[in-house]
């Protein structure tokens, strides 16, 4: 009787100890790495080239939207647009500047 007591006693124990101590939920990939996302939307029929921050990321074809685009964390960052083809003397450019904030998805139509 004296065992089964103290086996009890030693199980209670345990299982307090064990609910006490929680662990701390993983971080998300954005979370570590400080990252956002942005999905950009090309209603226009011609191609436009995408930079950010001055480097070019993709070329969007018309009527289409691109995958998520990783943008790391930080402020005034600038996208900016400008029509490959389809222009009668001057392409559409557009810019714009925005901060970024981690595990945020942000979109932009163009033009």
């Amino acid at each position: 009787m004296k065992n089964l007591k103290s086996i009890l006693f030693a199980f209670a124990i345990c299982t307090v100890f064990n609910s006490c101590t929680k662990k701390a939920p993983a971080k998300s990939d954005c979370e570590i790495y400080k990252y956002g996302t942005i999905t950009i939307s090309n209603s226009s029929s011609n191609p436009y080239d995408i930079d950010i921050d001055g480097v070019f990321q993709v070329r969007l074809n018309g009527g289409n939207i691109s995958a998520k685009i990783k943008l790391y964390e930080g402020n005034n960052r600038l996208l900016h647009c400008k029509q490959v083809s389809g222009y009668l003397l001057f392409p559409t450019e557009k810019s714009s500047n925005f901060n970024v904030i981690s595990c945020s998805d942000y979109t932009w139509q163009i033009p």
